[in-house]
């Protein structure tokens, strides 16, 4: 079976590379160093050293330079699927539980490069 046939190019349509150093802030306040993957209009991946349960919630703030100045975005999530990626650590799998109109405008600008 050729590997084309697992290629799914809707997925690539609907995510794009996203590489970040950011910080995830769990439902217990504790606050992690993480390092997202990848973005998409529903959610996000990233990379952490702890493993989280499908269904816990959390923060992710994200800093973005836009233009000269720094911002600083922050996303309401829930995590879907957590698994250990080799020495990466846990890639996790994230979906926006609500998404701000800066944010919005944050997901399609990286969606569109």
């Amino acid at each position: 079976m050729s590997s084309s046939r697992w290629h799914n190019p809707s997925i690539d349509n609907n995510r794009r590379s996203w590489h970040k150093k950011s910080q995830l802030v769990d439902s217990m306040g504790a606050q992690y160093q993480v390092f997202t993957h990848d973005i998409s209009h529903s959610g996000m991946s990233l990379f952490v050293d702890k493993q989280y349960q499908p269904g816990q919630v959390c923060k992710v703030n994200v800093p973005v330079f836009a233009g000269a100045t720094l911002r600083h975005y922050q996303f309401h999530c829930r995590v879907i699927l957590s698994s250990l990626c080799g020495l990466q650590g846990f890639r996790t799998n994230l979906e926006f539980l609500e998404v701000s109109t800066e944010n919005r405008a944050l997901i399609q600008s990286v969606m569109a490069s």
